[in-house]
């Protein structure tokens, strides 16, 4: 879980019962660090967590580690300096190489052996030229933990707005695929791990009718994989916890979750968006081997393969718009023998569906019950499989010798 994102920089820790500025528009104290650490025992999942650089004080944020690490413990996982330094005005890649270093010796010295990532950059181009910087700043000695950046295919705020053809598009797959490759490149060259530390469909608070549609779940089965198979080591995948449709920027589109009214945001009762569907997906791979795979017909299918021993695990995501296609005849040259095979598929009404969402015929309930994924038989033909992936959807099959 990574605390992250623009409200980092407008966020005030104390731990001295400090009064809040006129910069801030949110106070951090040990008591939500607290809360915190049990949000991190009950979910079993470490903690990445953002301190403020935009208003520069390395020893303010030392404190915070300081207590972060007191509290949390091993769950932990890293602390990250500032959010998207790119973005601050009048800053170059020199000043914040300086002011890391100057953050750096101060966590240091306040919580030992805490890791620190960087260098969390934001979605533009020019952030490439960003993060080369920092990685040959840091070669020859590196004392990072992790090498992170962020990405979002497109931004709400341009014009014209993204829409759900853009985001299926191959010129964002594209842009993903080379921001990945990038970013895993320049941590390899450093011995540390890549990460997308924050990312989703469309950035500047999602765009409505394009992050929070089903559209937004193909998508993400599609890019996840894509990242994973380009040597990145995680993805975090932005949100936020509030009602669903309030105003931005507390709500964003692209969140997975929202809460239905504002007591059960108040309550922590919240309900699925689409795009969760995607990463509930990815977990029922579970683990395996990427292998090479042939595409033909990329600009409508999505094509992935995992090896685990002799079982091989196909993903087929078919972006097709099921209100101007049919279901589209594939045939799949396995490059060995199999006997038996199933499959279970992620399928709404269309790219727009808000509702009526299954994976596997099942959906995912209140608190989060998800009853598992039926699968239903394939029938395979030695080394080849014949399918018909239904326009709009994503197919998983397991097949075995």
């Amino acid at each position: 879980m990574r605390f992250g994102g623009n409200f980092v920089d407008t966020t005030f820790w104390t731990s001295k019962g400090e009064a809040q500025p006129s910069w801030a528009v949110a106070t951090l104290t040990p008591a939500d660090l607290q809360r915190l650490k049990t949000l991190a025992t009950n979910s079993g999942w470490q903690v990445v967590l953002g301190v403020n650089l935009k208003q520069h004080d390395p020893a303010r944020a030392a404190d915070e580690a300081k207590y972060a690490k007191q509290i949390l413990g091993t769950s932990l996982k890293a602390i990250e300096i500032g959010n998207e330094p790119n973005y601050y005005p009048n800053y170059s890649m020199a000043q914040y190489y300086a002011d890391f270093e100057a953050y750096r010796s101060a966590i240091n010295a306040a919580a030992p052996g805490v890791g620190l990532v960087g260098p969390s950059d934001g979605r533009v181009p020019a952030a490439d030229d960003w993060m080369k910087d920092f990685a040959s700043r840091e070669s020859g000695h590196v004392d990072i933990a992790g090498f992170y950046g962020h990405y979002y295919p497109a931004c709400a705020k341009t014009t014209p707005k993204p829409t759900i053809a853009d985001l299926l598009s191959i010129s964002y797959r594209d842009g993903e695929k080379s921001r990945a490759q990038l970013t895993a490149s320049l941590a390899r060259s450093l011995g540390v791990p890549g990460v997308l530390g924050e990312g989703n469909s469309v950035s500047c608070e999602g765009m409505d009718g394009v992050s929070d549609v089903f559209a937004a779940a193909l998508w993400g089965v599609d890019a996840q994989l894509l990242y994973a198979r380009e040597g990145l080591k995680g993805f975090y995948m932005h949100s936020s916890i509030a009602t669903c449709g309030a105003p931005k920027p507390l709500y964003k589109a692209y969140t997975p979750f929202c809460a239905p009214t504002d007591a059960d945001a108040a309550a922590g009762n919240l309900r699925v968006r689409p795009v969760y569907y995607s990463s509930l997906l990815l977990q029922q791979l579970g683990s395996g081997a990427f292998a090479p795979v042939t595409n033909s017909d990329l600009t409508d299918v999505r094509a992935y393969a995992l090896r685990s021993g002799t079982t091989l695990k196909l993903v087929l995501v078919n972006v097709t718009d099921p209100a101007s296609h049919g279901p589209l005849a594939t045939t799949i040259a396995l490059g060995a023998a199999y006997t038996s095979g199933s499959q279970f598929q992620l399928t709404a009404p269309g790219l727009t569906a808000q509702t009526g969402i299954l994976l596997g015929g099942h959906y995912v309930g209140k608190g989060g019950t998800f009853a598992g994924v039926q699968t239903t038989p394939v029938t395979v033909s030695g080394s080849t499989l014949n399918l018909d992936l239904p326009a709009g959807s994503a197919t998983v099959v397991t097949l075995t010798p």
